[in-house]
């Protein structure tokens, strides 16, 4: 395995028979031109005849995305003396809030809702030490009288951003808020601040925390009881948590949102509230740099314009690797990831739409050919896909669900993510890839399902037989409303064994920022297919994500 991986040569030889690629003919009138034509007769009939998934085009062109960035205009002066402006201002307001992290120490919960605050704003990275050492220094000051004689907020906030951290803590620190039969005591619906922080905390249970998994179900309920009681601060959490909880969202987007509502909150700090605005919008005009050197990249390549079948999704990749890795020095990783999830787009839709199984096999043999295991391991899976729509075979949920994790490409990208984010290449980790690891397996999983919840009608309708859910209704015999249910199930529990794997390990053969990123690839999955396919056919909603994160600064008002 190497980082030259995601390359592909500029003229892939799957365009040598594709329309609109520019091929030297013979003379015209000689045996070979005449052979020629009635070839390139025979192909246009063949091409007549192929399926076609009639994806939208493009929504962001070309010139658009090269349009971004106009900092001149901003203020006057040039770039690098706005930019050195907004770098001393906000290193200032860091050193600040240091200190705070420092005078808040004295207090663990008024410490741990300012952590919080930090990262829900976006600032986390910039803070990784301090929080790691305010964090340790809790620990040891707490000790076993952990959750004792607190509120249900401190205990649940307290477990929540240990868990996010990496810490192993028992589910055990709840069992003072249950009653002698261990459930939860009722009158703790009367406290609205610590069932929000319990029902946040209960979605990095792991397998086996019986406890919290109980805890969820009795704050859903109680939570959406309360709908229209609230003051509209807290509504407002409540609402957002129980659209899709804080563990499962996209960590830039979440930002974005956050900033928006601490701005509203009362008594926010001014302090913290500049520095996570200027850091947004020192954040996006790195993304808007990877992003135009991607455009040019992909404008270069041409793929766009020869295949007309494939779905052309240059920023909705580039929206995805920013899911998995927004922090600015990993402006390389978000490079490569964007050329491998922009190859794999154009490949699946090679598989899934235009090609025949003859031209299939035939790629997949010379995928193989190259020696580069990772895509032809992928070729293979989507190959298997192809056999089975051009047979007409329904495979059993297992037997699908066994190759999807694979197909849906996660592990592809994870393992090139490993490679482009990785400073210490460790032959432990490559043996735990190779051997599909644990941080390849669930998050991969995760996209499986959460594709096929907003997918398979698209895919059933130009003939695709296989998908999670059309497999478990064949197999079982249930309503597709009952194979949704259960394909929801299954991606909770497939969160309860990735949670399990995140839990500090002195043993893991990977750093934070990789499991991080294999963790955020699930996250960006829930995202992108929450309210139907933003890949492949991107709606108004995504639309404004892309704005909100890649395109529109923050404007510096501070005012409430």
């Amino acid at each position: 395995m190497a980082l030259h991986l995601f390359y592909f040569p500029k003229q892939c030889f799957l365009t040598h028979n594709l329309p609109g690629h520019p091929m030297k003919k013979p003379p015209r009138g000689t045996t070979a031109q005449i052979r020629c034509s009635a070839n390139e007769q025979s192909f246009s009939l063949m091409t007549e005849s192929r399926r076609s998934a009639h994806y939208q085009p493009a929504f962001w062109s070309y010139d658009f995305v090269e349009s971004l960035k106009k900092r001149e205009e901003i203020c006057d002066g040039s770039v690098k003396e706005l930019e050195k402006m907004y770098e001393d201002r906000a290193r200032k307001l860091e050193d600040e809030v240091k200190w705070m992290i420092h005078e808040k120490s004295a207090e663990p919960l008024t410490l741990l809702e300012f952590i919080d605050d930090i990262q829900r704003l976006g600032l986390g990275h910039r803070f990784e030490n301090d929080i790691k050492r305010s964090l340790d220094k809790i620990l040891l000051l707490e000790g076993s009288n952990a959750g004792k004689g607190e509120s249900l907020h401190h205990t649940a906030l307290r477990f929540r951003i240990l868990k996010q951290h990496g810490y192993k803590v028992s589910q055990e620190v709840f069992e003072g808020f249950t009653d002698q039969n261990g459930h939860f005591k009722a009158c703790l619906c009367k406290d609205v601040k610590g069932m929000l922080s319990l029902y946040e905390a209960s979605y990095l249970a792991s397998e086996g925390e019986t406890l919290l998994h109980e805890a969820m179900a009795f704050l859903k309920m109680h939570l959406k009881d309360l709908e229209g009681t609230l003051d509209k601060s807290l509504e407002e959490l409540v609402n957002h948590a129980m659209e899709l909880p804080l563990h499962r969202r996209m960590p830039r987007l979440e930002a974005r949102w956050f900033i928006e509502a601490y701005k509203r909150r009362e008594g926010a700090d001014d302090v913290l509230l500049e520095l996570a605005i200027l850091d947004f919008n020192m954040v996006q005009w790195t993304l808007q740099d990877d992003l135009q050197d991607m455009s040019r990249w992909w404008k270069d390549m041409g793929l766009a314009s020869k295949l007309h079948f494939a779905r052309d999704r240059l920023m909705e990749c580039f929206f995805w690797t920013v899911g998995m890795a927004f922090e600015p020095e990993f402006s390389n990783c978000r490079k490569g990831l964007t050329k491998v999830t922009s190859f794999i787009t154009t490949i699946d839709d090679v598989y899934d739409v235009y090609g025949s199984v003859d031209e299939l096999e035939l790629f997949t043999d010379a995928v193989a050919r190259w020696d580069i295991n990772m895509w032809a391991d992928l070729c293979k899976v989507f190959l298997v896909e192809a056999k089975w729509c051009h047979k007409e075979y329904t495979p059993t949920f297992e037997e699908y669900l066994e190759n999807g994790w694979r197909s849906v490409s996660g592990a592809a990208i994870l393992i090139h993510a490993y490679f482009l984010m990785s400073k210490n290449i460790t032959k432990e980790a490559l043996e735990c890839l190779e051997n599909d690891h644990e941080l390849l397996r669930w998050p991969s999983t995760i996209f499986r399902l959460c594709n096929d919840l907003a997918t398979s009608k698209a895919e059933l309708e130009r003939g695709e037989s296989a998908n999670s859910i059309s497999c478990y209704m064949h197999q079982t015999g249930v309503s597709e409303e009952d194979a949704r249910e259960h394909m929801k199930i299954l991606i909770d529990e497939s969160w309860k064994k990735m949670n399990k794997v995140r839990e500090m390990d002195s043993d893991s053969p990977f750093a934070k920022p990789f499991v991080e990123t294999a963790i955020n690839l699930a996250r960006i999955a829930q995202c992108t297919y929450q309210y139907g396919d933003s890949h492949g056919a991107p709606d108004a909603r995504s639309k404004k994500r892309v704005l909100s994160l890649i395109v529109e600064p923050i404007p510096m008002n501070l005012k409430k």
